[in-house]
């Protein structure tokens, strides 16, 4: 099987697997691992070498071993420079309180999360898989070829400024001078919500969410006029529901501007409905502002 790349394939079939038995992690000179012992993996740590082996080989060669693990083989077949793979299943176990700790090996990866959170995990690899085999069927249902090769990923730092173009060309201008503070506020709190769709090298499309610990927001759910009609903003938006849904959220808002009003039936076909709310803003002055001064906008 040639090792994947693409982030939604491997999410898509990531295929859990729980072996049988406990594992511990056990610390040993190197070089000395005693008779007796087949270690899961070995890591040379300068004078002394990390073994993950099973419990009751553990306990026969008198080694004291810590946090007693589940063995979780991931059966996509992941490239070694695959990139957010292991990313985006991290940040949803830590969504989940979930411990793990991963080894990749040269064709798979490998994950031990404790005893008491095995069933948790596997619930949440289930979960993380059924979700992208769905956008992959949006993927793969546009006009042409093209949303085959998108590839929906965490944004970076590296992308504000074609951020930035994208949010200008589609009429939900920001200046480049505020979306890297405020990727920074974001991405510090919930990383894993702000997302873009890469279309090759084109970042093609954004949605920045935001999770307040009971409502989900979306903003800035954009894609490239080039882009459009591929499915791309249906695929970015299912995402970021299905994330915030994986941290707790049970209701997603959103705003929108009456200049830009059109797009609510973009809305209404994903199954948002409007509300009669009454919606007030106030701008707090910035460090930069002058004491009393509150900026206008």
């Amino acid at each position: 099987m040639t090792p994947e790349r693409n982030l939604h394939r491997l999410l898509s079939s990531i295929a859990p697997k729980r072996h049988t038995g406990v594992y511990l992690f056990c610390e040993v000179p190197s070089g000395g691992v005693p008779e007796g012992i087949d270690p899961q993996m070995t890591f040379r740590e300068g004078d002394t070498t990390t073994v993950v082996v099973e419990e009751d080989q553990a306990e026969a060669a008198g080694l004291a071993g810590e946090l007693p693990s589940v063995w979780i083989t991931l059966g996509a077949s992941s490239d070694l420079a695959a990139v957010g793979f292991l990313a985006v299943i991290t940040a949803r176990m830590a969504a989940q309180s979930i411990s793990v700790n991963v080894v990749s090996g040269y064709r798979h990866d490998h994950l031990f999360v404790p005893v008491a959170m095995a069933e948790d995990a596997m619930a949440v690899l289930s979960s993380l898989e059924e979700s992208h085999q769905s956008i992959e069927q949006l993927l793969s249902s546009g006009i042409d070829r093209l949303c085959e090769t998108v590839e929906i990923r965490p944004a970076t730092f590296e992308d504000a400024q074609a951020l930035s173009e994208l949010w200008e060309r589609s009429g939900l201008g920001l200046g480049s001078t505020d979306v890297v503070p405020e990727m920074q506020a974001c991405l510090r709190l919930y990383a894993e919500l702000f997302l873009v769709a890469m279309a090759g090298a084109t970042l093609a499309g954004s949605v920045w969410a935001t999770y307040d610990g009971r409502r989900g927001w979306v903003q800035r759910l954009a894609t490239d006029p080039e882009y459009r009609g591929h499915g791309i903003g249906s695929a970015l938006l299912a995402e970021a529901e299905r994330r915030l849904a994986g941290l707790g959220a049970k209701k997603v808002n959103l705003l929108i501007e009456p200049a830009n009003a059109p797009i609510a039936g973009f809305y209404r076909r994903q199954g948002y409905e409007s509300d009669d709310l009454l919606f007030m803003e106030r701008f707090l002055p910035s460090s930069a502002d002058a004491p009393g001064e509150v900026r206008q906008g």
